[in-house]
């Protein structure tokens, strides 16, 4: 079984989010179970590599112009995953203004690639993996016929290949005016376009909803938050027409990279027989560190993105506000909204216990999760979220919102705390709850951060079910 597995990014290479951090996990995982996969992706100017090698070029009409685009081949780091870099002027950068053409292009190429990659190229694949909108296309590109609507009529290429769309974040689908079916220089009839005060545009993740063989998502819980029209009634009117189903499988996590006995960021490790003596000792540093009073009160943690659609953060910021700031501190790590940076920057003028560092640090990130007492993730919706369950890992546990992959992970009372409704009352009350524990039963909690790190969310697990589809899919054609 050969599988390409395609992405707009990789950890070890390139990094924006926890799609990177999956982009590199899962094929490492699959290597290892025998897969034999190859990843492709661009190659941007950030992207820093040793022994690459240029295996050819292909040409590729985008645009109304001919253009070459140049095919460099190297190793995923600390791995056997044969990686395959995209390198042309439009695939230099990630984001800007013309980001929805780019990764149409980026997908027009991996189409072709695909198509005419037997022999040079590791090919022919017998499963395209795709992921989010960036590639969503490429089903459409090889020739896929649509899911929706009627009988499937596969085609020699659709038969030559299976294709799988993983949807890591619904939140953003690649939405861009209809000229850019005139870009790929395909007929404005295979793809689904709708009306916008700027005229007709078309989501490039729905035209993959259109044409994979198979849609997969990160958790269980979030599968059947999309099927129920969570998440856009439109995606719901699709599924309802194909006759499938998402399918859920929950992330996994590196747990070589993310390891407190091992972690070179910690300058004490430790173990569920350790933790407690630990992080107490870890809490005191990070405390001097971020210049926090050295206090036995609960730590409270918050590392990612400040969005402020997704993240919670406006829930964080009233609750606090309401906190009797002697009884708990807060510390918060992260880059995003200028709303919400500002917004952060006053709550560190106004309140001594809380501790803002407005900026990307991995070192500074895991000493958070090895210091912190609970780590806040009451996101108003999380496909899956490794922070959860990066904190277990490190004893620190997490305090989320019922919802996507953190109901799915997150044991209310054993492994961490869980609340319902995205409201600050909510988030505040359970808060409390977290505070009372941590204060008058330590024996408890204590035994709560022992539990929660010895969940195994290793990719061992799931890596099974994705071979499983595989296989599955395979035995269809």
């Amino acid at each position: 079984m050969k599988v390409l597995f395609v992405t707009s990014e990789t950890a070890t290479l390139y990094k924006r989010g926890g799609l990177a951090d999956v982009s590199y996990a899962l094929p490492v995982a699959l290597s290892n179970a025998g897969i034999n996969v190859s990843l492709v992706m661009p190659f941007y100017e950030g992207i820093a590599v040793k022994d690459v090698t240029c295996v050819g070029q292909l040409a590729i009409d985008f645009d109304r112009r001919r253009e070459l685009v140049f095919i460099f081949r190297t190793l995923l780091p600390h791995s056997h995953v044969r990686v395959y870099l995209l390198r042309h002027p439009l695939l230099n950068a990630y984001d800007d203004e013309h980001i929805a053409a780019r990764f149409a292009f980026f997908s027009k190429a991996v189409a072709q690639l695909s198509l005419y990659s037997e022999g040079i190229l590791g090919g022919p694949y017998d499963i395209i993996h795709c992921n989010d909108w960036h590639t969503a296309l490429i089903p459409l590109l090889i020739g896929e016929t649509s899911k929706v609507g009627y009988r499937e009529r596969e085609t020699i290429q659709s038969r030559k290949s299976k294709t799988i769309l993983t949807v890591h974040n619904l939140l953003y689908q690649g939405e861009t005016g209809f000229s850019i079916t005139l870009k790929l220089g395909f007929p404005k009839s295979i793809f689904h376009p709708f009306m916008t005060p700027l005229g007709k545009a078309v989501r490039l993740m729905t035209e993959g909803f259109e044409y994979a063989d198979l849609v997969t998502t990160v958790s269980p819980t979030y599968a059947k938050e999309i099927a129920g029209g969570k998440h856009g009634k439109r995606v719901v009117e699709v599924f309802k027409k194909r006759n499938d189903q998402i399918v859920g499988i929950l992330n996994g996590l590196d747990t070589k990279l993310w390891d407190p006995s091992t972690d070179r960021s910690l300058p004490i490790h430790y173990d569920a027989k350790t933790v407690t003596p630990a992080k107490a000792k870890l809490k005191i540093q990070l405390q001097q560190a971020l210049r926090l009073p050295v206090s036995q009160v609960p730590l409270f943690g918050f590392v990612g993105r400040l969005e402020p659609l997704q993240k919670g953060l406006d829930l964080i910021a009233r609750a606090v506000a309401k906190l009797p700031p002697e009884e708990y501190q807060l510390v918060v790590l992260g880059t995003g909204h200028k709303r919400v940076v500002r917004q952060y920057e006053k709550l560190t003028e106004l309140h001594h216990n809380i501790s803002f560092v407005h900026t990307f640090d991995e070192r500074l990130a895991r000493r958070i999760y090895a210091g912190s007492d609970i780590m806040l993730v009451p996101s108003k919706f999380e496909p899956c979220g490794l922070t959860q369950m990066i904190a277990m890992r490190y004893g620190t546990l997490p305090l989320v919102r019922k919802t996507g992959g953190l109901a799915d992970t997150v044991t209310d009372g054993k492994t961490g705390f869980v609340f319902g409704s995205y409201t600050s009352t909510a988030l505040l009350e359970k808060m409390n709850q977290a505070i009372t524990l941590y204060r008058e039963k330590p024996t408890h909690f204590a035994a709560m951060m022992a539990a929660a790190m010895r969940k195994d969310f290793s990719w061992q697990h799931q890596v099974k079910e994705y071979i499983g589809l595989y296989r599955k899919l395979l035995k269809s054609s």
